[in-house]
């Protein structure tokens, strides 16, 4: 804390008092109320003035200078808003971001492989690390309540796991047809904690943005949120917006229906938890994908009846 009163100092700002808010400090004074966050990147001057250049307004410039080893935001105070509310101004928001910021490029040969290799590796691994997990589990002559839920609720990730395998191999034939991609500026960190919902609402927090494909920026939404928020209407709405192309949507049900690996503790309680989330997420995220792929065959067949 010495460091960062040197550096209020240096710069003129007194400090009344201050607190702590995720790894952010919130410091105030009489007049004003600033957040101070360390600095992560050094090219963050160059990334705000691109998104300016593309008239895109939509987060906090800091008031100090880039130079600096930390970040001095002013404080923004929220209007209170339901979640969905706030979900919904920020799917507007990266949405637009991402028209903003869209180019075009191919695929090359080793990229197409790349990715496909990784997805592929990533599944098998985990069909090797569950069925262990169940040789293991199915051994024990009084399993534990977690292990009870695993074992009776194993075939759902084989069958996820499956299910994920005949994705990647249609997404890899599509792809090796049609090279050519889009991407965009990503925030790549997307959640709710992640956006100040104000009259003049900001998203925060661009020390992960990059450049990919667009889908990257639901994908950590869904995941965030998959369980408190109705994401296909939110889903819908950026749609609506800015509509993935039929190999984005692919690779966008193959990023979010791949089941995470669990890493159990000591904590049977902890670890019954952790595999109730786990079945929670696949079942709500089936049920997600199959009610897309249905919306979209009907809207083939709408499309094809009036031709």
């Amino acid at each position: 804390m010495n460091k960062v009163k040197a550096f209020l100092l240096d710069k003129n700002i007194d400090i009344s008092k201050f607190s702590y808010k995720n790894t952010a400090i919130i410091i105030e004074n009489d007049k004003n109320k600033y957040v101070l966050k360390q600095k992560k990147r050094d090219d963050k001057k160059e990334l705000y003035d691109y998104l300016l250049s593309r008239n895109f307004s939509f987060f906090l410039y800091p008031e100090n200078d880039f130079k600096d080893d930390y970040e001095v935001y002013q404080y923004i105070t929220e209007i209170k808003t339901l979640r969905e509310e706030k979900a919904a101004s920020l799917i507007n928001i990266i949405s637009e971001l991402h028209i903003r910021t869209t180019s075009y490029k191919e695929y090359s040969l080793d990229e197409i492989k790349e990715i496909y290799e990784e997805k592929n590796n990533r599944i098998n691994y985990l069909f090797q690390y569950y069925d262990e997990l169940e040789e293991v589990f199915s051994k024990e002559i009084y399993p534990a309540p977690f292990q009870l839920l695993l074992l009776n609720n194993v075939s759902k990730i084989y069958n996820t796991l499956n299910y994920s395998k005949i994705l990647v191999e249609k997404w890899y034939k599509n792809v090796v047809n049609d090279k050519r991609r889009r991407i965009v500026f990503l925030h790549n960190h997307l959640s709710l904690d992640h956006f100040i919902d104000s009259s003049d609402p900001k998203i925060i927090n661009f020390d992960y943005s990059k450049y990919d494909s667009p889908i990257y920026d639901f994908v950590n939404f869904y995941k965030s949120h998959f369980y408190e928020l109705d994401m296909t209407m939110l889903f819908n709405k950026y749609q609506h917006r800015y509509r993935f192309t039929d190999n984005e949507r692919l690779l966008f049900f193959i990023e979010i229906i791949i089941p995470s690996k669990i890493n159990f503790s000591d904590n049977v309680c902890d670890n019954t938890l952790k595999i109730n989330n786990l079945i929670n997420y696949i079942d709500i995220t089936r049920k997600f994908i199959l009610e897309e792929e249905k919306k979209e065959q009907e809207e083939d067949y709408s499309k094809f009846n009036k031709q």
